[in-house]
């Protein structure tokens, strides 16, 4: 297995970062979370809109949205997200 490495200039940046977070305390832990969630609800809306009406597709977007679920997305937000997965999946059977 090769070992992992990194350039002396990436060295430096890490080095600048774990100091600042040690010195400052670092992200919050909600932001961090508020940020991922955030980021679902776009890869999931992103998700919808490129369906292509193949199951596996289908499969993976589901998948995404009980994890989306389960990690804390809104339930308004999902329910809106599983109302466009059906108007998408609509069009493309009307089509």
């Amino acid at each position: 297995m090769k070992r992992w490495t990194v350039s002396l200039e990436e060295a430096r940046e890490l080095a600048r970062r774990s100091a600042e977070a040690h010195a400052n305390g670092g992200i919050p832990h909600a932001e961090v979370v508020a940020e991922m969630l955030a980021d679902m609800e776009v890869d999931l809306a992103r998700m919808v809109a490129e369906y292509d009406g193949s199951p596996a597709r289908a499969r993976e977007l589901l998948e995404a949205l009980v994890i989306a679920e389960e990690e804390g997305v809104p339930a308004p937000t999902c329910a809106k997200i599983r109302q466009d997965f059906a108007a998408r999946i609509h069009d493309l059977h009307a089509a």
